[in-house]
């Protein structure tokens, strides 16, 4: 080792000085060891590798500092790169601050879930959304499941996996996003309609024509 220091100093003070530089013998064992570094390096890229169509880059975000910069608004954001898990802190306090990943994910899972339960519990026990909750057991059952779909969201997060980077054919995170807000918009207006307005359950007629 030492040797082969001292040649490549000599190589190199002699190009400097004019002197023609030396011819030295290529180092086997550096370039075995280069090899064998390189496949290291390849084999774990390809372990680490999803499935072909499974993984996608999360979708560029305009950061809302600049549409709301200079503006008390401005408070409430972070920058995007903090934002994301795979950029940013991992932490629970912040992966459901107001503006993580995490709160709209979750609300968005449950209404979906809630909203398509809901129709088909009204049909079966001819039961409102208020009804079933308080008279029967969909409070249980919310009780069990929420626990369920709040860890399977916020585990891979925790692995620095944003939501927005898993799609499969048609579900993906845009089509998820929208579909979420459609349902948590739907489940509150069901709720206000069934109370306020019809005093019983929206498809509560279904169930008296099947006479279940």
């Amino acid at each position: 080792m030492a040797a082969s220091t001292m040649l490549s100093r000599a190589s190199y003070l002699g190009t400097v000085a004019g002197v023609p530089s030396l011819k030295l013998k290529p180092n086997v064992n550096t370039a075995f060891l280069g090899v064998r570094r390189n496949v290291v390096v390849y084999a774990k890229q390809t372990d680490d590798t999803p499935l072909p169509g499974t993984k996608v880059d999360p979708e560029e975000k305009e950061d809302p500092l600049r549409i709301f910069g200079g503006s008390p608004v401005e408070k409430f954001f972070r920058p995007e790169e903090e934002r994301r898990p795979e950029d940013g802190n991992t932490s629970p306090d912040s992966l459901m601050k107001f503006d993580g990943p995490a709160p709209e994910t979750i609300n968005s899972r449950l209404a979906m879930l809630g909203i398509t339960w809901a129709f088909v519990a009204e049909i079966i026990t001819g039961q409102s959304v208020w009804e079933q909750v308080t008279e029967g057991r969909g409070l249980i059952w919310f009780l069990f499941v929420a626990p369920i779909i709040i860890g399977a969201t916020l585990i891979p997060m925790f692995n620095r996996e944003s939501p927005d980077s898993r799609a499969n054919g048609p579900f993906n995170a845009q089509n998820e996003r929208w579909n979420g807000r459609a349902a948590m918009i739907g489940l509150v207006a069901l709720l206000v309609t069934e109370n306020i307005y019809l005093k019983g359950p929206l498809l509560g007629f279904v169930h008296s024509s099947l006479n279940l």
